[in-house]
């Protein structure tokens, strides 16, 4: 009898079908994570205001005079702090300090006739400022939002103790480099110069501390966005069924930045203001020579431009038909015609002074070339029964 005698050695795999280490499927679990940090130690904003007025009337009713002075303290004022964007989520609100706002507002009417001419005339105004205080942070500052000129550009707006708020923050400028000699002129005085590589046609940067560096402590307050006064007036005449009126308002002493005015993303179109840069010696002093870097566009005064504006927002004429179309009834068929937005007297070259965008809640003056507001001739019907 023979017993056969077989033996046998071997190793078996399978694919799992997936890259994962565990698990056999995929499915979409829902999760959930925080959209912004918290902050425990947050308190409420509150204001506290004091108001004195004045509301007469002199001339048999004819002069209509409204005053007030107000002082306006917001105390803890609300502001969402600025967190590095690896962050992953929304920034924690943070009571940012103090905003102190004091101001005076005054408006004037004058109603009276002459003969059949009814007519009335107003004007009004009001001056305000304001100051931040108490800020609870190291710098005493509350920092504005970064890249939001061109890619990794810094911060161009702050609010600091003892300052507007919202202000600009950047660079004074002397104008161009026109030749070599000024540039040689302007390092013999001991003047930094920001660009290691200067050549004509680079931007003057001024030297705000005189020690012969440009850096961030050149940089200085350069304005801020929120107007110091407004103002408006009104006319208005009716006679023998005809009526007109003019409507006009507008302010003074605000700065506006032109944040698509910067040539530092070379990705980026530019304006038809780029034909005016500097070529040549005197061609330009205010818009550089174009450069592979971006060194002639960090944000300074370059950018900014005075917002004052006067706007006609809107003239009306109207004629009441009553008394050519007779119909029982109707108390009134009035025809008008009416112009929105018909003239804006300003030195701003951009489509529109009356900015009032800012990144921030904040801030305002910021414009990122928007389109103009449209000018409007309506004609319209009135009837009254």
């Amino acid at each position: 009898y023979a017993a056969p005698i077989s033996t046998s050695t071997g190793i078996t795999s399978s694919n799992p079908g997936a890259h994962y280490v565990f698990g056999t499927s995929n499915n979409n679990i829902a999760g959930a994570y925080p959209s912004r940090l918290s902050n425990p130690n947050l308190t409420w904003e509150t204001s506290e205001q004091t108001n004195i007025g004045f509301d007469a009337k002199f001339a048999n009713s004819r002069l209509d005079v409204v005053a007030d002075f107000y002082v306006k303290k917001t105390k803890n004022w609300l502001v969402t702090a600025p967190v590095l964007a690896t962050t992953g989520t929304l920034p924690p609100f943070i009571n940012g300090g103090d905003v102190k706002n004091t101001g005076v507002e005054l408006g004037l009417n004058w109603a009276d006739k002459i003969n059949e001419v009814k007519y009335r005339i107003g004007v009004n105004g009001a001056y305000n400022k304001n100051k931040v205080g108490q800020i609870p942070t190291e710098d005493g500052i509350i920092h504005g939002q970064t890249a939001m000129l061109y890619d990794n550009s810094e911060e161009f707006y702050r609010a600091a103790n003892g300052l507007p708020i919202g202000y600009f923050w950047g660079y004074k400028t002397d104008g161009l480099f026109q030749n070599q000699a000024e540039i040689d002129a302007w390092k013999t005085a001991g003047k930094g110069i920001l660009q290691a590589d200067v050549k004509p046609g680079d931007v003057k940067y001024v030297d705000q501390n005189n020690d012969g560096i440009i850096n961030a402590s050149d940089k200085t307050n350069l304005g801020v966005g929120m107007p110091n006064f407004t103002y408006g007036f009104n006319i208005g005449l009716d006679y023998k069924g005809f009526d007109f009126s003019v409507n006009a308002y507008g302010s003074l002493g605000n700065k506006i930045v032109q944040s698509y005015r910067n040539h530092a993303n070379k990705q980026a179109n530019y304006t038809t203001r780029i034909l005016d840069r500097w070529t040549g010696e005197g061609t330009s002093s205010t818009i550089p020579r174009v450069t592979e870097t971006n060194v002639n566009w960090q944000f300074s005064d370059l950018y900014i431009q005075d917002g004052d504006f006067l706007r006609i927002s809107n003239v009306t004429l109207g004629y009441d038909l009553s008394k050519l179309i007779k119909w029982k009834y109707a108390n009134q068929i009035r025809f008008y015609v009416q112009g929105q937005n018909l003239l804006t007297f300003t030195k701003y070259d951009g489509m529109d002074p009356e900015i009032g965008y800012g990144t921030d809640g904040w801030v305002s003056g910021i414009d990122l070339g928007y389109y103009p507001r449209p000018r409007t001739v309506l004609f319209g019907l009135n009837v009254k029964f």
